[in-house]
């Protein structure tokens, strides 16, 4: 099975993702992988309708890693509740970032 095939086993979710049922994957995971890598996007293997596991691409793995999920959901939090701060340039931005961290590194 090529790539392109087990593409077509899938439930296509538009240019993030795909969906592939266990039972479809199994003895093609090879290729599932292959299609995922190809369309560098998400492939998510699926249970009775129920995401169980997903392959994503080994450049965005860290975005999937729990200390930056829990970083992402501060900083919707954040958002969400007016925690922002505008700046008048990149420089003061990063200004205040050395300042915040007790870093002077400009």
């Amino acid at each position: 099975m090529t790539p392109a095939q087990a593409t077509a086993y899938t439930r296509d979710m538009g240019e993030d993702a795909f969906e592939i049922p266990l039972d479809e994957a199994d003895g093609h995971l090879p290729d599932v992988i292959s299609a995922a890598a190809e369309r560098n996007t998400i492939a998510y293997l699926t249970d009775h309708g129920r995401r169980v596991a997903a392959i994503v691409p080994a450049d965005e793995a860290w975005y999937w890693a729990p200390g930056w999920q829990s970083a992402e959901s501060e900083a919707d939090a954040d958002y969400r509740e007016g925690r922002t701060r505008t700046f008048d340039s990149m420089d003061d931005m990063f200004a205040e970032i050395d300042t915040v961290r007790g870093e002077d590194t400009r």
